[in-house]
């Protein structure tokens, strides 16, 4: 679909590496997912636009995260990345990716996935994560660690 200045429209998806004590949390992806069935991946989800609002990109960050994994993260997010790729249907995403730090809730598959995990960056090899994700984890790790040692 495009406007009428020639505008394409993308999904916007904001996504979340979320730690807790040095562990990163990960999600299966269910089975009926467009996009990377059955892969291993991190919460987030597609933002909504619900008229105009301010910081619609971090509180769809925070409503996803709770959605589909049950845990809530703290005020402050750390942006790392964004990217871009054309899903399986051929649908256009811009993708924001933050680290976030766990506050509360115990992690568990909810809305769209069907099993959650905190993983040690050592053992990102043993899962089978959707395209870009081992690298986004690997991303985070090194900002993580620079914020840590500060």
């Amino acid at each position: 679909m495009r406007t009428k200045d020639g505008a394409k429209f993308n999904i916007v998806l904001a996504s979340g590496i979320v730690e807790k004590r040095g562990k990163f949390l990960i999600a299966q992806r269910s089975y009926e997912e467009i996009q990377a069935p059955g892969k291993w991946s991190i919460p987030g989800g597609k933002v909504e636009v619900k008229g105009e609002e301010l910081n619609v990109i971090e509180r769809t960050l925070r409503k996803e995260i709770k959605e589909e994994v049950g845990v809530e993260i703290e005020d402050k997010l750390v942006y790392l990345k964004s990217s871009s790729f054309i899903r399986v249907d051929k649908a256009p995403v811009v993708a924001i990716l933050f680290l976030c730090k766990w506050n509360s809730g115990k992690a568990k598959p909810l809305e769209d996935s069907i099993k959650t995990a905190w993983i040690d960056i050592r053992d990102i090899d043993k899962y089978d994560f959707a395209t870009g994700v081992k690298r986004a984890l690997k991303v985070a790790h090194q900002k993580f660690r620079k914020i840590e040692e500060r």
